[in-house]
């Protein structure tokens, strides 16, 4: 675990030695002069991440992957689930997100290069496997020289080159298996690095490829409810119930390549070329179940039972003497992302001038095909439903239909089937150049910085989707008529003694009868017959769009130092300047009438946008003594909107009274911050260090998706006339810019190893984080009128990491822990007091390695040792059970080899 570096080695990373670590001996952890022994393995990547953050000029905390000492984190996001400030939300078997101080706007870094999937603004943390780094660097604070683009901070992935390793043939990989008790499946890992490095005529010259495989497959049981409306109850009072209520089970397995190449050359001492490029890569197959009862806020209510509060439903019979909308939903999806990064780099320095210069271009796309079935038991009126039932534990929902046998296929009919296509491309290219001239070691000026950096992005998105509704004389289809029905079986989850089963058709045979599905709907669905008739759902212009955006940056800075009352002073200062312009086009469209036939009436909508700001940083250093230290810092940052909320779309509702304009909003606002750090520092032995780090962030124009009355001119500027409609106003929903931000947190930090303790206690080690967010509030645009109304979405006030570990050459074991306290989800705009929460959550990990020969280290890990699942409820007071999802224990087993 760690705090601003890593006291843990990434999992099962290959066993690739530090360029300049010497063997490891008995007395690694003695002192020779002024400069400790390096070496490998945990005491090595501590001190390796402690130095990195004792030199920086920012706040940055790190992550490094070494030989020996790993915990069982597969991808960078769970490794940075131990580092302090960082929290991340588990998903599907894996970390899948992660938030910095409380705030999601990441900036994504690989090499120090912006990188960037599809249409979005970042890559995806999850997709790199552990097995391809060398480390990661978390920065809370940004630098004039870095590039801009997250208010949270940016997470750089530092990748293998060649010249970090030692001379000659480097071979090393690793081979792990991960048992998950829920799936009662094996997740196979891979990966396999060559290297080489050498001295020839023309200079030293090094290559490298590291490749990794893994396969991870899971599953999770659920049991929820979702989306509290307000209605209105017999007595005449106002009672709140969710929309729907469901359980399910998710499985699947996620399937990630990925391969990284470098060639480095160095035809002189001052002069240094390198070439790399890589792929990051990932395919998921995804099934769905739920069996659910939805729309109860219209449905017909009896036995209705509160809660404590008197106005939200505890349980309730639901009922529709017509059939009530309930069903058995079966989802099956097929991911895919494909990330391809090339780098050139050109290095040179002299006694007092560095230059460096770079290009890059990037290609990546990302995309899905959805197929959904939704089946209805024929004759079902009622459904007991209690919100607030004891099925778990704790507060769950648990359904009941009621006069239905669901082991009997003729009780089941076929109310829809859906199938939808989407994705992006993006095409990006940059390059920059920066040169640093040494100005002298005892000035008040030591080095001036200046640089430049264009880049340019050529963005696109697609989408579409039909919905089939299958009827025979007028009625629901038979379920016996449905392709993939001889296929059909019982299923459901598996979570707290439920013997709640129903039939379905396996989602993957759904997908593989897709042809014979079309055929069927264009039979019992003449009026969706054409929309059928293609391979693919035609294009829902209103998602589809094109952008063509181009940044340009310059900056300056200095690093500076100087003696205040025998108290040495460094740090930097400097400013950024960018510009970011581009245009985008999309579709506006309308519903058509009885003179086009009522084809719906579409257009090209153009749009533009020009973003720019200055943005300073400084940084202050005080020494007080060679261990002691006081770092401040300001610095600020932007976050851009992203390319699909700023689409020049909209949708005018006009069979609506008011009419209704759903769009996108070219007009948003980019997100600015400016922060406030104040670190004090303890250094102490070999990697010891006792910190304890406060920050003030405000930040402005977060975003929020809100319904506004529009007045008669508003509406016009969507060719809609409200005169036509009797009205004085209509709706406009579209993604708006919010108030404020503020965050208000604290850090500490105590790591150590027991070096001075006798016998075998001076291989024990320990590190505890903690970090405490005492304000993170955003002026959203409704009253204040309930607790939570302001509570920023995604941040836990508290997060806390603990590792206890025991290390020699031959042997470490470690015990690590992880807390994060609740966090709100999101934002029910309709009724935001509602909003979803997770509960606090907590997980135990520990690792067992053995090297019986210098070339291969055997490894025993298990996660989530206590089988903490995921509680959630709806509103900060914990106003109704929202559920659970079941989280695996995991087991698995590993052998590194290093030749």
């Amino acid at each position: 675990m760690t705090s601003a570096m890593t006291l843990v080695a990434m999992a099962s990373a290959p066993m690739v030695a530090h360029a300049a670590a010497p063997a490891e001996t008995e007395d690694a952890s003695s002192l020779e002069g002024d400069d400790p022994i390096i070496v490998n393995g945990v005491r090595g990547a501590v001190e390796e991440a402690t130095e990195k953050k004792r030199n920086s000029k920012q706040i940055v905390d790190s992550v490094v992957a070494e030989d020996v000492g790993k915990l069982p984190d597969n991808n960078v996001v769970e490794a940075l689930a131990r580092v302090t400030g960082v929290q991340i939300d588990r998903a599907r078997g894996q970390g899948q997100s992660v938030t910095i101080r409380g705030l999601s706007e990441i900036q994504t870094t690989v090499n120090g290069n912006q990188t960037n999937l599809g249409d979005g603004r970042s890559l995806n943390l999850a997709d790199i496997p552990a097995e391809l780094l060398k480390q990661v660097d978390v920065y809370k604070t940004r630098s004039a020289d870095q590039v801009e683009g997250g208010i949270a901070g940016t997470v750089n992935v530092e990748l293998r080159r060649p010249f970090d390793l030692e001379d000659g043939w480097t071979i090393a990989g690793s081979v792990r298996g991960s048992y998950d008790d829920i799936s009662e499946k094996v997740s196979p890992y891979g990966s396999l690095l060559l290297a080489n490095r050498f001295d020839t005529g023309i200079g030293e010259i090094g290559f490298l490829v590291n490749a990794s495989w893994t396969r991870t497959i899971y599953r999770e049981n659920y049991i929820e409810s979702e989306s509290p409306f307000e209605r209105e109850l017999d007595d005449g009072s106002i009672g709140i119930i969710p929309y729907r209520a469901y359980y399910g089970l998710e499985n699947g397995n996620t399937k990630r390549p990925s391969i990284n190449g470098v060639l480095q050359w160095k035809p002189t001492d001052n002069l240094e070329f390198v070439l790399e490029g890589g792929y990051i890569g990932s395919r998921e197959k995804r099934a769905l179940e739920r069996l659910y009862v939805q729309d109860m806020q219209v449905q017909d209510l009896s036995n209705v039972v509160m809660m404590d509060d008197g106005r939200t439903i505890a349980s309730a019979t639901v009922s529709n003497a017509n059939g009530l909308p309930a069903g058995i939903d079966t989802q099956y999806n097929s991911f895919h992302s494909n990330l391809y990064t090339t780098n050139f780099e050109a290095n040179w320095h002299s006694d007092r001038v560095t230059l460096h210069g770079s290009v890059q271009y990037n290609w990546s796309n990302e995309g899905n095909y959805f197929v959904e079935t939704i089946l209805r038991p024929e004759n079902l009126t009622s459904a007991d439903v209690n919100f607030n039932s004891d099925i778990y534990g704790r507060g769950a929902p648990s359904i009941s239909f009621n006069d239905v046998d669901l082991t009997d296929p003729s009780q089941y009919v076929v109310d829809r089937f859906q199938d939808n296509r989407g994705g992006s491309n993006n095409k990006e290219f940059a390059a920059q150049a920066d040169m640093t001239i040494e100005l002298g070691d005892n000035g008040f000026l030591r080095t001036l910085q200046v640089g430049g950096r264009y880049n340019q992005r050529k963005v696109d998105r697609y989408y579409g989707y039909r919905d089939g509704f299958p009827r025979v004389d007028g009625t629901f289809a038979p379920f016996e008529t449905f392709p993939g029905f001889g296929d059909a079986s019982m299923v459901g989850p598996d979570i707290g003694g439920s013997s709640m089963e129903w039939l379905r058709i396996p989602g993957a045979i759904t997908r593989a009868n897709v042809a014979e599905i079309r055929q069927y709907i264009q039979e019992y669905d003449p009026g969706n017959a054409q929309r059928f008739s293609s391979l693919y759902p035609p294009s829902d212009q209103g998602q589809t769009f094109e952008s063509n955006e181009k940044n340009f940056a310059a900056y300056a800075q200095v690093n500076y130092g100087f003696e205040l009352a025998g108290i040495p002073i460094d740090g930097l200062a400097g400013a950024r300047f960018t510009n970011t312009w581009g245009s985008s086009t999309s579709y506006n469209y309308r519903p058509g009438n009885e003179d086009n036939g009522w084809l719906d009436i579409v257009q090209v909508s153009p749009g533009k946008g020009n973003y720019s700001a200055i943005l300073p940083t400084a940084t202050a250093i005080l020494h007080f003594d060679p261990k002691v230290q006081l770092r401040l810092s300001y610095s600020t940052n932007v976050f851009r909107p992203s390319f699909y909320d700023s689409r020049p779309f909209y949708f005018a509702e006009t069979r609506s009274t008011p009419p209704i304009v759903f769009a996108g909003n070219p007009s948003l606002k980019q997100q600015r911050e400016h922060s406030f750090d104040a670190s004090a520092e303890y250094y102490f032995g070999r990697g010891g260090q006792i910190s304890l780090a406060g920050y003030y962030k405000k930040a402005s124009n977060f975003l929020y998706y809100d319904r506004n009355d529009a007045d008669a001119e508003e509406m016009l500027s969507y060719g809609i006339d409200l005169a036509d409609y009797d009205s004085d106003f209509g709706y406009v929903e579209m993604q708006r810019n919010a108030g404020d931000g503020t965050f208000i947190g604290l850090e500490g930090t105590v790591q150590t190893f027991f070096d001075f303790a006798p016998g075998i206690l001076k291989n024990f080690g320990v590190s505890l984080n903690a970090s405490h967010i005492f304000k993170a509030r955003i002026e959203y645009p409704y009253p204040e009128d309930f607790p939570g109304a302001f509570d920023s979405p995604n941040t836990s006030k508290w997060t806390a990491n603990a590792a206890l570990f025991y290390d020699t050459p031959q042997f470490s074991a470690r015990v690590a822990y992880n807390y994060r306290s609740s966090y709100r989800m999101g934002i029910w705009n309709q009724n935001p007091e509602y909003s979803p929460y997770q509960d606090a959550t907590e997980r135990l990990d520990a690792a067992i390695n053995y090297t019986p020969v210098k070339f291969m280290t055997l490894s025993v890990e298990a996660s989530n040792i206590l089988g903490n699942d995921v509680y959630r409820y709806h509103g900060n007071q914990a106003l109704l059970p929202l559920g659970v999802r079941t989280l695996a224990r995991t087991i698995q087993s590993s052998v590194r080899f290093r030749f």
